[in-house]
């Protein structure tokens, strides 16, 4: 069987675990043209969601008339959700893989806004032992956590936010009970739920139904003082919106690993909101560990495919 595999990420440990399948012959391609020479023998596609733009799709579409399994090694596909493939493909995220770093990332951004870890981060060039901050600082023990897009990122993150005491509230369209919430209520309700959540972790999908789904009717109806951290796109949050509940003091604070556009242009206003983290979408990175659960995650899905068996994480475009 003939797969082909178009990295950015972890590209050697997934082409080792990929080549050790048995019965396959593994083609590695850096571009388009190199994809398009592999295309008409291809059977399964392993690609990153960012690759499948529209010059991408049009080319599956027209020439890999043998493919029957697309495996993204990312936990998004857009790209395939807007641009469509050929009738038959079965398609399936990496999505778990990446779970457990995202999660420890947003503990860590939600940590640092509860505990006001900027101010002495930014007093220690000044060797300022100033403790004024101490009078905000908080502790997670008994918030109530919204956790909108109850899936794979937002279990991780909930069975982190456990042992904290923190009451979670999971909120998804198959509002199914699951032992690690207090609470599973459907996404419709999300506006009564935000106003008696302490904090909103945005885990969910983006696509054109979801596109600023949190914006200024969502800020308006939430308590005052709910701190947001948003781990899943830029595009689900209304930027303009937020910002304006960060600066009229609505908001008591925000973190951010995605912005629309990214990156984030050098001169906009988005940097300069008050209480305010922003990091540059690394929340999946974890090093080796995480290259190497990716590799095997990834290795383990084509083999169920190569083997004729039903594949995991299958997504619905």
């Amino acid at each position: 069987m003939k797969i082909v595999f178009w990295a950015s990420i972890a590209g050697q440990e997934i082409t080792a675990c990929l080549r050790a399948i048995k019965g396959t012959e593994l083609t590695v391609v850096e571009s388009l043209d190199q994809l398009a020479a592999a295309a008409p023998d291809m059977e399964a596609l392993v690609i990153g969601g960012h690759f499948f733009k529209a010059d991408a799709a049009r080319l599956i579409r027209e020439r890999a008339g043998k493919l029957r399994f697309i495996q993204t090694f990312t936990a998004g596909y857009e790209g395939l959700q807007e641009h469509g493939v050929p009738a038959g493909v079965v398609v399936a995220n990496a999505g778990d893989s990446w779970s457990p770093a995202v999660a420890e990332h947003g503990m860590a951004l939600l940590l640092a806004m509860v505990k006001k870890l900027e101010t002495p981060i930014l007093n220690r060039p000044k060797h300022a032992w100033d403790r004024a901050h101490s009078a905000q600082m908080g502790s997670l023990e008994g918030m109530k956590l919204a956790i909108v897009g109850y899936g794979s990122i937002g279990r991780a993150f909930a069975r982190l936010a456990r042992p904290f005491g923190m009451r979670i509230i999971g909120l998804r369209r198959s509002p199914d009970p699951d032992p690690l919430v207090d609470e599973m209520l459907p996404v419709g309700q999300l506006n009564a739920v935000l106003a008696r959540a302490d904090v909103m972790l945005v885990a969910a999908p983006y696509s054109k139904a979801t596109d600023k789904m949190i914006g200024a009717v969502q800020f308006a109806a939430c308590k005052k003082g709910m701190l947001l951290i948003n781990l899943a796109r830029g595009g689900l949050v209304d930027h303009r919106a937020l910002a304006d509940a960060l600066v009229s003091g609505k908001l008591g604070g925000a973190a951010v690993d995605v912005t629309h556009p990214e990156p984030l242009p050098a001169d906009d206003p988005f940097w300069d909101c008050p209480n305010l983290i922003l990091t540059p979408h690394v929340a999946g990175a974890s090093g080796p560990v995480g290259r190497e659960r990716l590799a095997a995650f990834v290795a383990a899905n084509v083999a169920r495919f190569v083997a004729g068996e039903p594949v995991t994480h299958v997504v619905t475009l």
